[in-house]
């Protein structure tokens, strides 16, 4: 059985949250369930995700979490992509710095280099903080340096990923997979 909770009738889409899964409950519940089992692009976006993270994970190592969102984490029989965004350890984020490796990145991250390259993928790939401790977050000098401005980032991609096309003002869910 799967975390997701059944998508809203309103919407298509999950109710708004943000709901943990594993890649076989992401793959089980949204690619290979009977609801999608005529879908004609499910299972080959899958196949252009895996290649995606594959070439993300060379870059940067494994991300630490993986939010999914868009029509890909719908009703939507055929989506024409998948929302993705990378969160990267501060530390693995800040240890790229070859040149080449940023190049390969940012086009990881550009929607039309990814899809000349037979990836319907749009991605993002941003860091978590580096200040660890919840205690030290409120405390003036105690949070990392570009901390506040991760933590805006991180906020905005939230607040997008929860918001629908369908109707003004509705919500929606998206999916986080921990590595």
């Amino acid at each position: 059985m799967s975390p997701l909770p059944p998508f809203e009738q309103a919407t298509g889409c999950p109710p708004p949250g943000r709901y943990a899964m594993t890649w076989d409950e992401v793959e089980a519940s949204l690619v290979h369930a009977d609801r999608f089992s005529s879908s004609t692009v499910r299972g080959a976006l899958w196949e252009e995700l895996r290649v995606h993270r594959a070439l993300v994970e060379l870059l940067a190592g494994p991300p630490s979490r993986v939010w999914l969102a868009g029509s890909f984490v719908s009703s939507k029989l055929d989506p024409s992509d998948i929302d993705v965004t990378y969160l990267l350890e501060a530390e693995a984020y800040g240890a790229i710095s070859e040149q080449d490796d940023l190049a390969d990145l940012a086009n990881l991250e550009d929607r039309e280099w990814c899809f000349r390259n037979q990836m319907r993928i749009d991605a993002y790939v941003l860091s978590l903080p580096a200040t660890q401790d919840f205690r030290s977050l409120g405390v003036t000098g105690a949070m990392a340096t570009g901390d506040a401005e991760v933590f805006q980032r991180l906020g905005l991609y939230d607040e997008i990923w929860q918001r629908c096309r369908v109707g003004n003002g509705h919500r929606r869910g998206y999916v986080e997979v921990s590595q």
